[in-house]
């Protein structure tokens, strides 16, 4: 699991895994999270999700800052150990896998029956330097290759790399459908060798953070449960809007709130 720094001092729990986790369960779905977990971590925040755990000294540490427009600033200050889920009791199947690292911890895509697979490309993208700054991978496509596999459904944000364009058509290349999210500017489906954008819906955004993270989430949950990919295109835009309109966690959108959301801009 990922600490944040929080603007006054101190950590806070954050990370895409966490927001992935958190989406999910407030969707109404059964989650099961495999993590890294110190002694020490906010276990209030893991409430009603089953866990499989690592034990760790010390977890993934980001400290964040956004400016006028709302672009980031990263620090990641701890690393955090590697993951290998096959030791932590992987259940035998599930509908959904999201594979959402907050840096480095997994070098592909668990062995794991799923009937969808979602994975988040943020963490997968990051390059930090030794003043602790997280920017783009020189590489992306060689970071990218080993969780771009056919019929999974990746997730970057426009931020995460130089040329998102370029890394989400060598995905879609290799049989991926690819979201490339571009905050209020809606997102860019890439899927069967077409590229198609997806109107952002109306929100008051106040913090961005985890935005993409129920996004990509929301998404995967309602794939999941009806199988109409333009459905679950929509649903996951609402989900993202309304999780920009609250601060860090509590902004993860509830199935009501998305459902309302829809209504609303129908």
């Amino acid at each position: 699991m990922v600490e944040d720094r929080a603007p006054g001092g101190g950590w806070v729990p954050g990370g895409p895994s966490l927001y992935s986790a958190r989406t999910a369960l407030a969707l109404g779905a059964e989650v099961t999270l495999f993590t890294a977990l110190t002694p020490w971590y906010d276990r209030a925040m893991l409430e009603g999700i089953e866990l499989r755990t690592l034990a760790a000294e010390m977890c993934p540490r980001y400290a964040n800052s956004y400016d006028a427009a709302g672009d980031r600033t990263q620090l990641l200050l701890e690393e955090g150990p590697a993951l290998k889920p096959v030791t932590m009791g992987l259940p035998p199947a599930a509908d959904a896998l999201v594979v959402a690292p907050a840096f480095h911890e997994l070098g592909a895509i668990p062995a794991f029956r799923a009937r969808f697979i979602a994975v988040s490309l943020q963490g997968v993208l990051r390059s930090v330097d030794a003043a602790h700054r997280v920017s783009p991978a020189a590489d992306p496509i060689a970071r990218a290759t080993a969780f771009a596999v056919e019929g999974a459904y990746l997730f970057l944000s426009e931020e995460d790399t130089a040329d998102p364009e370029e890394v989400a058509r060598f995905c879609m290349g290799r049989g991926g459908t690819v979201f490339v999210t571009r905050g209020y500017r809606g997102a860019t489906l890439y899927r069967e060798g077409h590229e198609s954008h997806l109107d952002p819906l109306p929100a008051a955004p106040v913090d961005p953070t985890g935005a993409g993270d129920c996004f990509a989430t929301a998404f995967i949950v309602r794939l999941a449960e009806t199988g109409d990919l333009a459905a679950s295109c929509q649903f996951a835009l609402a989900a993202g809007a309304i999780a920009t309109e609250g601060v860090g966690l509590a902004g993860v959108p509830g199935r009501a709130q998305v459902e309302d959301r829809l209504k609303v801009t129908a």
